[in-house]
């Protein structure tokens, strides 16, 4: 899948003011990854995908790591500079960063990856990663948005018009070709609840999260097609009293040779 990285980059930025207050699951993932960090890890932390910088608040309160963060998307590393300004920011695609050969002590990324292309990100984490150092990476699988992706299904539309997620045995062989060691996978689903078709929507653009793919379709939708798109979720509502969107959160520790 070609990703549309200009696309990525406006639409989290658009979102950075709105995230905090969407992203919940985001720092919930984030707080596993936190808590995976070995005890005795010190030295260079570097967050790939930084966002709003929650997670690096929480790291900053070691008070053991010299953190260097990176957002493709202006508008989040503006507002995780507010949240840690003792952190060296940069604004680049994480697949392509201007860090040297084996920079980093510990590697973290939170739901960051699957708006990459996985290999180059993969790769581009194996590059800057000293021996011995860990990664701590969180990312969505294959279910995530499944209820939008049938509703699509439902009229008779594309499932283009939903971002492509990955597959974790995916990243486990990527990782295992770049040499890492100790790799855990593990997955599990979450659903957030919504108590109208609005606030679901609205909750998607609140965290940047729309179809990244540069084969996404680019034309207008036309109302009458919005209109039997948004029906499937006004009629699952009316049956179930609310709506579910689900979440398939991969979490990865690994470590490098």
């Amino acid at each position: 899948m070609k990703l549309a990285k200009d696309q990525i980059a406006r639409q989290f930025s658009r979102a950075a003011k709105t995230y905090d207050t969407a992203a919940q699951l985001q720092n919930e993932m984030a707080e596993i990854l936190i808590n995976a960090i070995p005890e005795h890890s010190r030295g260079t932390l570097v967050d790939l995908g930084c966002g709003t910088g929650w997670p690096l608040k929480q790291l900053a309160k070691f008070g053991k790591y010299e953190m260097t963060a990176i957002d493709i998307a202006p508008g989040m590393i503006e507002m995780a500079r507010q949240k840690v300004p003792q952190t060296n920011f940069i604004c680049c695609d994480l697949e392509c960063t201007p860090l040297p050969d084996e920079f980093a002590n510990v590697i973290f990324s939170n739901a960051a990856i699957q708006w990459c292309n996985t290999a180059k990100a993969l790769t581009e984490i194996s590059r800057i990663a000293k021996p011995n150092a860990h990664l701590l990476l969180s990312t969505f699988g294959s279910s995530t948005f499944v209820e939008i992706r049938n509703a699509w299904e439902a009229i008779g539309d594309s499932s283009d018009r939903i971002h492509q997620f990955e597959n974790p045995q995916i990243i486990e062989h990527l990782l295992e070709d770049l040499k890492f060691e100790e790799i855990t996978i593990k997955r599990e689903n979450r659903q957030l609840i919504y108590h109208s078709v609005d606030d679901l929507f609205q909750g998607i653009r609140n965290l940047g999260a729309t179809n990244a793919s540069s084969n996404r379709h680019a034309g207008l939708l036309g109302k009458e097609r919005y209109r039997q798109f948004k029906s499937v979720f006004e009629n699952r509502l009316a049956q179930f009293n609310q709506l579910e969107l689900t979440f398939d959160c991969i979490f990865v520790v690994a470590k490098t040779a």
